[in-house]
Protein backbone atom coordinates (compact mmCIF):
# COMPACT_ATOMS: atom_id res chain seq x y z
CA UNK A 1 0.00 0.00 0.00
CA UNK A 2 1.73 3.32 -0.69
CA UNK A 3 1.86 6.12 1.21
CA UNK A 4 -1.13 8.72 1.94
CA UNK A 5 -1.48 10.77 -1.08
CA UNK A 6 0.76 14.21 -0.15
CA UNK A 7 2.98 12.07 2.44
CA UNK A 8 6.41 11.39 1.61
CA UNK A 9 6.84 7.31 1.70
CA UNK A 10 10.05 6.44 4.05
CA UNK A 11 11.15 2.79 3.52
CA UNK A 12 13.10 1.55 6.11
CA UNK A 13 15.25 -1.91 5.46
CA UNK A 14 15.40 -4.13 8.85
CA UNK A 15 18.24 -6.54 8.41
CA UNK A 16 18.31 -9.52 11.51
CA UNK A 17 21.56 -11.42 10.38
CA UNK A 18 21.99 -14.91 12.30
CA UNK A 19 24.76 -17.64 11.86
CA UNK A 20 22.43 -19.80 9.46
CA UNK A 21 20.19 -17.44 8.00
CA UNK A 22 19.62 -13.67 7.17
CA UNK A 23 15.63 -12.11 7.32
CA UNK A 24 14.64 -9.20 5.90
CA UNK A 25 12.04 -6.62 6.00
CA UNK A 26 10.91 -3.00 4.46
CA UNK A 27 8.46 -1.10 6.30
CA UNK A 28 6.97 2.48 5.07
CA UNK A 29 7.39 4.36 8.11
CA UNK A 30 5.13 7.19 6.65
CA UNK A 31 1.82 4.60 5.98
CA UNK A 32 3.36 2.10 8.63
CA UNK A 33 3.04 -0.87 6.05
CA UNK A 34 4.59 -3.90 5.39
CA UNK A 35 6.09 -3.62 1.75
CA UNK A 36 8.61 -6.78 1.24
CA UNK A 37 9.93 -9.26 3.52
CA UNK A 38 12.30 -12.30 2.26
CA UNK A 39 14.66 -14.60 4.33
CA UNK A 40 17.67 -16.37 3.25
CA UNK A 41 18.41 -19.50 4.56
CA UNK A 42 21.29 -21.86 5.48
CA UNK A 43 23.57 -18.99 4.62
CA UNK A 44 27.43 -19.79 3.09
CA UNK A 45 28.40 -16.09 3.34
CA UNK A 46 26.43 -13.35 5.24
CA UNK A 47 28.75 -11.22 2.55
CA UNK A 48 26.97 -13.01 -0.13
CA UNK A 49 23.22 -13.13 1.82
CA UNK A 50 23.59 -9.53 1.83
CA UNK A 51 24.19 -9.06 -1.63
CA UNK A 52 21.44 -11.35 -2.83
CA UNK A 53 18.49 -9.32 -0.82
CA UNK A 54 19.84 -5.92 -2.40
CA UNK A 55 19.55 -7.90 -5.55
CA UNK A 56 16.14 -9.10 -4.63
CA UNK A 57 15.07 -5.70 -3.28
CA UNK A 58 15.96 -4.16 -6.42
CA UNK A 59 14.32 -6.35 -8.72
CA UNK A 60 11.22 -5.79 -6.28
CA UNK A 61 11.69 -2.11 -6.87
CA UNK A 62 12.60 -1.24 -3.65
CA UNK A 63 15.37 1.23 -4.74
CA UNK A 64 14.97 4.10 -2.60
CA UNK A 65 15.44 2.94 1.11
CA UNK A 66 15.72 5.39 3.39
CA UNK A 67 17.18 4.09 6.75
CA UNK A 68 18.28 0.90 7.51
CA UNK A 69 17.71 -1.05 11.25
CA UNK A 70 19.66 -4.12 12.37
CA UNK A 71 18.95 -6.26 15.35
CA UNK A 72 22.19 -6.55 17.45
CA UNK A 73 22.28 -9.82 20.14
CA UNK A 74 24.73 -7.72 22.51
CA UNK A 75 25.32 -4.03 23.55
CA UNK A 76 26.15 -4.91 27.13
CA UNK A 77 26.52 -2.07 29.04
CA UNK A 78 27.08 0.51 26.99
CA UNK A 79 23.77 0.76 24.91
CA UNK A 80 20.67 1.61 26.70
CA UNK A 81 18.50 2.60 23.46
CA UNK A 82 18.92 1.92 19.76
CA UNK A 83 21.91 4.26 18.11
CA UNK A 84 23.32 5.73 14.84
CA UNK A 85 25.78 3.16 13.23
CA UNK A 86 29.29 4.63 12.61
CA UNK A 87 33.18 3.46 13.04
CA UNK A 88 33.20 4.30 16.38
CA UNK A 89 29.94 2.17 17.19
CA UNK A 90 30.41 -0.33 15.29
CA UNK A 91 34.26 -0.97 17.70
CA UNK A 92 32.09 -1.01 20.55
CA UNK A 93 29.92 -3.66 19.44
CA UNK A 94 33.40 -5.53 18.46
CA UNK A 95 34.24 -5.02 22.16
CA UNK A 96 31.07 -6.87 23.40
CA UNK A 97 31.71 -9.86 20.72
CA UNK A 98 32.70 -12.47 23.90
CA UNK A 99 29.43 -12.07 25.36
CA UNK A 100 28.16 -13.21 22.32
CA UNK A 101 30.42 -15.02 20.14
CA UNK A 102 27.39 -17.23 18.16
CA UNK A 103 25.27 -13.95 17.65
CA UNK A 104 27.41 -10.65 17.03
CA UNK A 105 30.33 -11.62 14.05
CA UNK A 106 27.21 -12.76 11.84
CA UNK A 107 25.39 -9.34 12.92
CA UNK A 108 28.71 -7.07 12.35
CA UNK A 109 29.42 -8.83 8.89
CA UNK A 110 25.70 -8.02 8.30
CA UNK A 111 26.08 -3.96 8.88
CA UNK A 112 29.61 -4.04 7.10
CA UNK A 113 27.59 -5.19 3.98
CA UNK A 114 25.07 -2.89 4.05
CA UNK A 115 27.29 -0.18 4.43
CA UNK A 116 28.59 -0.91 1.52
CA UNK A 117 25.46 -1.43 -0.72
CA UNK A 118 23.91 1.60 0.44
CA UNK A 119 27.00 3.54 1.96
CA UNK A 120 24.64 7.02 1.86
CA UNK A 121 21.23 5.52 3.88
CA UNK A 122 21.61 6.59 7.79
CA UNK A 123 21.77 2.98 9.51
CA UNK A 124 20.57 2.31 12.99
CA UNK A 125 21.17 -0.66 15.70
CA UNK A 126 18.32 -1.91 17.67
CA UNK A 127 19.93 -4.10 20.79
CA UNK A 128 18.42 -7.13 22.11
CA UNK A 129 19.19 -5.78 25.89
CA UNK A 130 18.83 -2.02 25.77
CA UNK A 131 15.39 -2.38 26.94
CA UNK A 132 16.84 -4.37 29.95
CA UNK A 133 19.36 -1.39 30.50
CA UNK A 134 17.08 -0.07 33.64
CA UNK A 135 17.40 -3.19 35.37
CA UNK A 136 18.60 -2.28 39.04
CA UNK A 137 22.04 -3.24 40.34
CA UNK A 138 20.11 -6.00 42.89
CA UNK A 139 18.34 -7.52 40.01
CA UNK A 140 21.67 -7.04 37.45
CA UNK A 141 24.45 -7.91 39.83
CA UNK A 142 25.87 -11.76 40.04
CA UNK A 143 27.73 -12.28 43.72
CA UNK A 144 31.04 -13.16 41.36
CA UNK A 145 34.91 -11.65 42.63
CA UNK A 146 34.78 -7.83 42.10
CA UNK A 147 37.47 -8.70 39.08
CA UNK A 148 35.13 -10.66 36.73
CA UNK A 149 32.24 -8.12 37.71
CA UNK A 150 34.36 -5.46 36.16
CA UNK A 151 35.13 -7.69 33.24
CA UNK A 152 31.66 -7.34 32.07
CA UNK A 153 29.89 -10.49 34.20
CA UNK A 154 26.21 -9.75 35.13
CA UNK A 155 23.02 -10.53 34.05
CA UNK A 156 21.90 -8.43 30.96
CA UNK A 157 18.81 -10.03 29.63
CA UNK A 158 17.58 -10.48 25.71
CA UNK A 159 14.38 -10.18 23.50
CA UNK A 160 14.53 -6.85 24.89
CA UNK A 161 12.82 -5.55 21.53
CA UNK A 162 9.87 -8.37 21.75
CA UNK A 163 9.35 -7.28 25.54
CA UNK A 164 9.33 -3.45 24.70
CA UNK A 165 6.59 -3.92 21.44
CA UNK A 166 4.15 -6.11 24.15
CA UNK A 167 4.41 -3.54 26.66
CA UNK A 168 3.54 -0.85 24.31
CA UNK A 169 0.50 -3.07 22.48
CA UNK A 170 -0.59 -4.11 25.82
CA UNK A 171 -0.99 -0.09 26.74
CA UNK A 172 -2.33 0.64 23.59
CA UNK A 173 -5.11 -1.82 23.66
CA UNK A 174 -5.96 -0.76 27.47
CA UNK A 175 -6.23 2.43 26.16
CA UNK A 176 -3.45 3.98 29.16
CA UNK A 177 0.01 4.24 29.18
CA UNK A 178 3.09 1.73 30.61
CA UNK A 179 3.76 3.72 33.73
CA UNK A 180 0.30 2.67 34.63
CA UNK A 181 0.81 -0.97 34.93
CA UNK A 182 3.39 -3.34 36.11
CA UNK A 183 3.30 -6.18 33.50
CA UNK A 184 4.74 -9.93 33.23
CA UNK A 185 5.55 -10.49 29.80
CA UNK A 186 6.35 -14.08 28.27
CA UNK A 187 8.15 -14.63 24.87
CA UNK A 188 7.89 -17.70 24.79
CA UNK A 189 9.22 -19.71 21.38
CA UNK A 190 12.61 -21.54 20.77
CA UNK A 191 14.36 -19.21 22.83
CA UNK A 192 11.87 -18.17 25.87
CA UNK A 193 11.57 -15.42 28.46
CA UNK A 194 10.29 -13.65 30.87
CA UNK A 195 10.37 -9.71 31.97
CA UNK A 196 8.86 -7.52 34.56
CA UNK A 197 8.04 -4.25 33.57
CA UNK A 198 7.29 -1.58 35.92
CA UNK A 199 5.84 1.38 35.23
CA UNK A 200 7.40 1.53 31.71
CA UNK A 201 10.95 0.04 32.21
CA UNK A 202 12.35 -3.31 32.63
CA UNK A 203 13.36 -4.59 36.13
CA UNK A 204 13.65 -8.03 36.10
CA UNK A 205 14.46 -10.67 32.91
CA UNK A 206 14.98 -14.60 33.05
CA UNK A 207 18.15 -14.26 30.55
CA UNK A 208 21.13 -13.66 31.96
CA UNK A 209 24.61 -12.57 30.85
CA UNK A 210 24.17 -15.14 27.49
CA UNK A 211 20.77 -16.07 26.27
CA UNK A 212 21.14 -19.32 27.85
CA UNK A 213 20.01 -18.28 31.61
CA UNK A 214 16.42 -18.76 32.90
CA UNK A 215 13.65 -20.53 31.06
CA UNK A 216 13.46 -24.17 29.62
CA UNK A 217 13.79 -23.30 25.96
CA UNK A 218 13.48 -25.19 22.89
CA UNK A 219 17.26 -27.13 22.47
CA UNK A 220 18.63 -24.73 25.47
CA UNK A 221 18.91 -25.77 29.06
CA UNK A 222 17.86 -22.50 30.87
CA UNK A 223 18.75 -22.81 34.52
CA UNK A 224 21.17 -25.28 35.76
CA UNK A 225 23.57 -25.26 39.00
CA UNK A 226 27.05 -24.10 37.62
CA UNK A 227 28.87 -26.74 39.81
CA UNK A 228 27.41 -29.07 36.93
CA UNK A 229 30.79 -27.95 34.77
CA UNK A 230 33.38 -28.72 37.42
CA UNK A 231 31.11 -32.12 37.66
CA UNK A 232 31.08 -33.20 33.97
CA UNK A 233 34.80 -32.33 33.61
CA UNK A 234 35.95 -34.82 36.29
CA UNK A 235 33.44 -37.28 35.56
CA UNK A 236 32.96 -37.71 31.50
CA UNK A 237 36.23 -35.36 30.99
CA UNK A 238 34.00 -32.79 29.03
CA UNK A 239 35.58 -29.78 28.31
CA UNK A 240 34.25 -26.12 28.74
CA UNK A 241 33.10 -25.77 25.37
CA UNK A 242 31.43 -29.01 24.90
CA UNK A 243 29.71 -28.83 27.86
CA UNK A 244 28.80 -25.19 26.29
CA UNK A 245 27.66 -26.83 23.07
CA UNK A 246 25.13 -29.40 25.20
CA UNK A 247 23.56 -26.62 27.28
CA UNK A 248 22.77 -24.83 24.28
CA UNK A 249 22.06 -27.02 21.54
CA UNK A 250 21.03 -30.58 22.98
CA UNK A 251 18.93 -29.67 25.74
CA UNK A 252 15.77 -28.33 26.53
CA UNK A 253 12.69 -29.30 25.10
CA UNK A 254 14.45 -31.48 22.60
CA UNK A 255 16.61 -33.56 25.19
CA UNK A 256 13.74 -33.51 27.76
CA UNK A 257 11.24 -34.99 25.01
CA UNK A 258 13.47 -36.72 22.88
CA UNK A 259 10.74 -35.48 20.34
CA UNK A 260 12.85 -32.40 19.14
CA UNK A 261 12.32 -28.94 19.92
CA UNK A 262 8.82 -28.50 18.37
CA UNK A 263 5.86 -28.25 21.05
CA UNK A 264 3.15 -29.13 18.44
CA UNK A 265 4.64 -32.62 18.40
CA UNK A 266 5.64 -32.61 22.35
CA UNK A 267 1.87 -31.85 23.07
CA UNK A 268 0.37 -34.37 20.40
CA UNK A 269 2.84 -36.91 21.72
CA UNK A 270 1.99 -36.06 25.48
CA UNK A 271 -2.04 -36.23 25.13
CA UNK A 272 -1.12 -40.47 23.13
CA UNK A 273 0.71 -41.04 26.61
CA UNK A 274 4.04 -40.43 25.74
CA UNK A 275 5.55 -39.63 29.33
CA UNK A 276 8.83 -37.82 28.64
CA UNK A 277 7.09 -35.20 26.54
CA UNK A 278 4.38 -35.03 29.88
CA UNK A 279 7.81 -34.28 31.38
CA UNK A 280 9.06 -32.02 29.01
CA UNK A 281 5.39 -29.91 29.12
CA UNK A 282 5.29 -30.15 32.67
CA UNK A 283 9.27 -28.38 33.61
CA UNK A 284 8.74 -25.87 30.83
CA UNK A 285 5.53 -24.69 32.67
CA UNK A 286 6.64 -24.87 35.94
CA UNK A 287 9.95 -23.11 35.09
CA UNK A 288 7.75 -20.35 33.58
CA UNK A 289 5.07 -20.03 36.51
CA UNK A 290 8.04 -19.59 38.71
CA UNK A 291 9.14 -17.00 37.30
CA UNK A 292 6.13 -15.41 36.76
CA UNK A 293 5.53 -15.22 40.66
CA UNK A 294 8.79 -13.98 41.26
CA UNK A 295 8.24 -11.23 39.45
CA UNK A 296 5.06 -10.63 40.80
CA UNK A 297 6.79 -10.53 44.01
CA UNK A 298 9.52 -8.21 42.64
CA UNK A 299 6.96 -5.45 41.28
CA UNK A 300 4.67 -5.84 44.80
CA UNK A 301 2.02 -7.33 42.51
CA UNK A 302 0.91 -7.67 38.52
CA UNK A 303 -1.45 -6.15 35.88
CA UNK A 304 -1.43 -7.71 33.35
CA UNK A 305 -0.05 -11.27 32.16
CA UNK A 306 1.18 -11.51 28.48
CA UNK A 307 1.96 -13.89 26.53
CA UNK A 308 3.85 -13.95 22.97
CA UNK A 309 6.46 -15.55 20.62
CA UNK A 310 5.89 -19.04 18.72
CA UNK A 311 4.66 -21.20 22.22
CA UNK A 312 2.69 -18.35 23.75
CA UNK A 313 0.82 -17.00 20.86
CA UNK A 314 -0.08 -20.82 19.70
CA UNK A 315 -0.58 -23.23 22.56
CA UNK A 316 -3.37 -22.51 24.52
CA UNK A 317 -2.62 -25.68 25.89
CA UNK A 318 0.69 -24.18 27.69
CA UNK A 319 -1.13 -20.72 28.79
CA UNK A 320 -3.44 -23.08 30.66
CA UNK A 321 -0.87 -24.83 32.25
CA UNK A 322 1.27 -22.04 33.11
CA UNK A 323 -1.73 -20.11 34.67
CA UNK A 324 -3.10 -23.00 36.68
CA UNK A 325 -2.09 -22.41 40.04
CA UNK A 326 -1.87 -18.75 39.89
CA UNK A 327 -5.25 -17.96 41.51
CA UNK A 328 -3.32 -16.97 44.81
CA UNK A 329 -2.35 -13.75 42.52
CA UNK A 330 -6.21 -12.75 42.19
CA UNK A 331 -5.68 -14.32 38.53
CA UNK A 332 -8.96 -16.07 37.33
CA UNK A 333 -8.36 -17.45 34.01
CA UNK A 334 -11.22 -18.53 31.19
CA UNK A 335 -10.29 -21.53 29.54
CA UNK A 336 -13.19 -21.63 27.15
CA UNK A 337 -11.88 -18.07 25.98
CA UNK A 338 -8.03 -19.45 25.63
CA UNK A 339 -9.15 -22.18 23.80
CA UNK A 340 -11.01 -20.40 21.06
CA UNK A 341 -8.18 -18.20 20.62
CA UNK A 342 -6.97 -17.98 16.81
CA UNK A 343 -4.74 -14.91 16.45
CA UNK A 344 -4.86 -13.31 12.63
CA UNK A 345 -3.48 -10.30 12.88
CA UNK A 346 -2.11 -8.21 15.71
CA UNK A 347 -4.80 -7.88 18.21
CA UNK A 348 -4.46 -8.59 21.90
CA UNK A 349 -7.29 -10.54 23.31
CA UNK A 350 -8.15 -10.63 26.95
CA UNK A 351 -8.17 -14.75 28.47
CA UNK A 352 -9.54 -13.59 32.74
CA UNK A 353 -12.72 -13.84 33.87
CA UNK A 354 -14.90 -10.60 34.79
CA UNK A 355 -13.51 -9.20 38.50
CA UNK A 356 -10.06 -10.74 37.61
CA UNK A 357 -7.83 -8.63 39.53
CA UNK A 358 -5.06 -9.85 36.86
CA UNK A 359 -5.80 -8.96 32.66
CA UNK A 360 -4.43 -12.40 30.65
CA UNK A 361 -3.44 -11.20 27.39
CA UNK A 362 -2.20 -12.60 24.13
CA UNK A 363 -0.27 -11.11 20.81
CA UNK A 364 1.91 -11.91 18.14
CA UNK A 365 5.12 -9.82 18.49
CA UNK A 366 6.64 -7.87 15.94
CA UNK A 367 10.63 -7.66 16.13
CA UNK A 368 10.99 -6.57 12.64
CA UNK A 369 7.93 -3.84 12.88
CA UNK A 370 10.10 -2.67 16.07
CA UNK A 371 13.08 -2.08 14.95
CA UNK A 372 11.93 -0.14 11.89
CA UNK A 373 10.18 1.94 14.34
CA UNK A 374 13.40 2.72 16.58
CA UNK A 375 15.37 2.89 13.73
CA UNK A 376 12.89 5.97 12.27
CA UNK A 377 12.77 7.45 16.10
CA UNK A 378 16.21 7.67 16.01
CA UNK A 379 16.91 9.06 12.74
CA UNK A 380 14.10 11.71 13.99
CA UNK A 381 16.18 12.15 16.91
CA UNK A 382 19.44 13.37 15.50
CA UNK A 383 17.70 15.43 12.58
CA UNK A 384 18.13 13.19 9.93
CA UNK A 385 16.52 14.00 6.43
CA UNK A 386 14.11 11.68 5.54
CA UNK A 387 14.15 13.24 2.04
Amino acid sequence: MPSPRGVKSHPCLVINAGSSSVKCSVFDLASDTLLFKDEIERVDSIEGAIGLIAERLYQAGHTDIKAIGHRVAHGGEYFRDAALIDDALVKIIEEYTPLAPLHNPPILAGIAMTRQHWPDVPQVAVFDTAFHQTMPPCAATYAVPEAWREMGLRRYGFHGTSHKYVMLRVAQELNTTPVQLRIISCHLGNGASVCAIERGVSVDTSMGMTALEGLVMGTRSGDVDPGIFAYLKRALGFSVEQIEDVLYKKSGLAALSGLGNDMRDIEKQAAEGNAKAQLAIEVYAYRARKYIGAYAAAMGGCDVLAFTGGIGENSATMRSRICDGLEFMGLDFDEEKNRQIKLEEFEVPQLQRPGSRIRVMVTQTREQWMIAQETGRICKREGIDDG
